[in-house]
């Protein structure tokens, strides 16, 4: 038998919603869930689905420079050879599980896009009594996120046939 604290769980809730009103922002959350290539002409197919949620919180970024060195550096009596180096950006984020779908879990497969950045997904850590989730994301600069742009028509004009210009 499960023993749920309510109170809480409403606590933890109240301060979801504190902190998203704070430190809120849009992310999409992207999952990848086909790819094909036609072998003929090389057309590459990709079946994507974006969530987006409108109040995430963010947490401030930290950037830091990478570098990947050869294993000719780790071997002996081999000259030094440099790697390549990096800049990478380390973001926190942290999604409430009401504002996704039901049931939605996160895969390390997902990316996120927020600023007209992509973060792919590090770490996932869930909050207790599933209310939310802490997700790490690693940014490399420069790097163009492909990005899914839902079109929505807010405005409907009604058009007469005797309101045209004449």
């Amino acid at each position: 038998m499960t023993v749920v604290n309510r109170s809480l769980t409403r606590r933890i809730q109240h301060n979801l919603y504190m902190l998203k009103r704070q430190y809120g922002g849009t992310v999409s959350v992207y999952r990848l869930n086909d790819s094909r290539t036609d072998v003929r002409t090389g057309d590459k197919t990709i079946d994507k689905n974006v969530f987006v949620v409108d109040r995430a919180i963010i947490l401030p970024v930290k950037i830091s420079r990478e570098v990947i060195q050869s294993i000719s550096q780790i071997s002996a009596n081999k000259a030094f050879v440099y790697g390549g180096s990096f800049d990478a950006g380390v973001r926190q984020f942290i999604i409430d599980t009401r504002d996704l779908p039901a049931g939605f879990l996160f895969t390390n497969d997902d990316w996120l896009v927020y600023n007209h950045r992509r973060y792919e997904i590090k770490a996932i850590n869930e909050f207790e009594f599933a209310a939310a989730w802490v997700l790490i994301g690693k940014e490399i600069m420069g790097r163009v996120p492909e990005q899914i742009f839902p079109v929505a028509a807010d405005n409907f004009i009604a058009l007469a046939a005797d309101s045209a210009p004449q």
